[in-house]
């Protein structure tokens, strides 16, 4: 099973949490939010929590650091929401201040956390090979996988492969040129995949 077929996994349940939100109207609810409307802020958080919850784990690799990091993003969300352009979606400015976040938290609560490649095969290989990788699995081994990236790497393909923007948009998200972008798209591909082959070759 190579990369793409795992973040096909992946990006299924993005699609999926985007679907049940798009049911609330963000445009109207961030206008009524600006006004001081606080139920509308919470239509807000119900529409965007999955994908920035989603985005920050993959970022982060920790399930408990993505839910501190997704709880900042909407704190700052309505610190700053005069800022926000209401003629613009929303999505993109989320996706900025989650990566940002996410770059804070990764420097803040580094540890010796830089867990070893032999620990990282372990925890990818800790699933039961003996029959069809589920969906849980599949996920298990990207965010292993990404875990090998460095910051700069993860976070551009995350945004472009695994969220499905466009490298202009990912390069205009880092503020970073898309020559950058794609070179640091095509070496986190080329890590994912020599990751995969060895569990792979590890499963055979």
């Amino acid at each position: 099973m190579g990369f793409e077929e795992l973040a096909l996994t992946m990006t299924g349940s993005a699609v999926e949490h985007g679907d049940a939100g798009s049911r609330v109207n963000s445009a109207e609810a961030l206008e009524r939010a600006m006004a001081g409307d606080r139920a509308a802020f919470d239509e807000l958080i119900i529409c965007y929590q999955a994908r920035v919850l989603m985005t920050a784990w993959r970022l982060l690799g920790s399930r408990e650091d993505a839910q501190d990091a997704a709880q900042e993003v909407f704190l700052r969300l309505y610190r700053h929401l005069r800022r926000v352009d209401p003629k613009r979606p929303l999505m993109p400015w989320l996706y900025r201040l989650t990566v940002n976040v996410c770059h804070r938290m990764h420097h803040q609560r580094r540890r010796s956390e830089a867990l070893p490649s032999e620990a990282l095969d372990q925890a990818a290989v800790a699933v039961d090979y003996s029959g069809e990788i589920t969906r849980a699995e599949q996920k298990r081994i990207i965010a292993a996988a990404l875990e090998t990236l460095s910051e700069k790497e993860r976070a551009a393909v995350v945004l472009r492969d695994l969220e499905g923007l466009s490298t202009a948009e990912v390069a205009n998200l880092l503020g970073s040129s898309e020559t950058t972008v794609r070179s640091q798209i095509s070496m986190a591909r080329v890590k994912i995949r020599k990751f995969v082959d060895r569990m792979e070759k590890k499963r055979s």
